[in-house]
């Protein structure tokens, strides 16, 4: 063995270690990003949880019986009326045409 395959060797080992000192260092952040992960889904799962069980705690249930309480008015019923009017209408005219265009 030679200087240049010692030098060779050395390098390759120094790169070695400088490897296996990057791959315990991202070890080391990955564990912690998986910690970090497990309680953000608990405190997730937890209020998930929570709102099942209590909606009232829930912000979308609280925004959601607010609009439904928004819609118990007349002018609500007024629009249904009016939807069904029309669609009955449409309706009709649809079946008419496609009487006329068959005959």
């Amino acid at each position: 063995m030679n200087d240049d395959d010692r030098k060779l060797l050395a390098d390759a080992v120094g790169v070695m270690n400088d490897l296996r000192a990057d791959m315990q260092e991202f070890r080391g952040e990955m564990k912690e990003f998986k910690q970090q992960s497990l309680v953000r889904i608990t405190a997730l799962e937890s209020d998930q949880v929570e709102c099942q069980k209590n909606p009232t705690v829930c912000a979308t249930a609280r925004l959601l019986e607010n609009h439904l309480a928004g819609h118990k008015g007349g002018k609500g019923l007024a629009v249904s009326i009016w939807a069904v009017c029309v669609s009955t209408v449409m309706c009709a005219f649809t079946l008419i045409m496609a009487f006329v265009k068959r005959g």
